[in-house]
């Protein structure tokens, strides 16, 4: 097996990750939401009360959701800090008439 068949099933693979982890948040949402709304409808609605079951179920879906979204955050590309960006764009400007005065 060659180089770009080994990447290309990464690639599968790491899609297929991608896919399972989209499909659970939108599951998780979707139950949390759903559970949500059970939960407070005795706050909307007369003879009913709250559904403690549904608030718990609420609950859990949201430190599920909570979890994959602090971890998806740890993951993302981190951007330079502004301070060092302008140091260095200082520095480049500062440069330049160095390097056409030496041409």
């Amino acid at each position: 097996m060659n180089e770009q068949q080994r990447g290309s099933k990464g690639t599968k693979s790491v899609n297929y990750q991608r896919g399972l982890e989209m499909l659970l948040f939108l599951v998780v949402s979707a139950v949390g939401i759903y559970g949500l709304g059970q939960g407070l409808k005795g706050l909307f609605e007369l003879d009913q009360g709250i559904n403690l079951i549904w608030l718990a179920v609420t609950s859990i879906a949201f430190m599920i959701l909570f979890a994959q979204m602090g971890r998806v955050k740890d993951t993302w590309p981190r951007r330079r800090d502004r301070n060092a960006r302008q140091t260095v764009n200082k520095a480049v400007v500062q440069q330049l008439p160095v390097q056409a005065e030496e041409r």
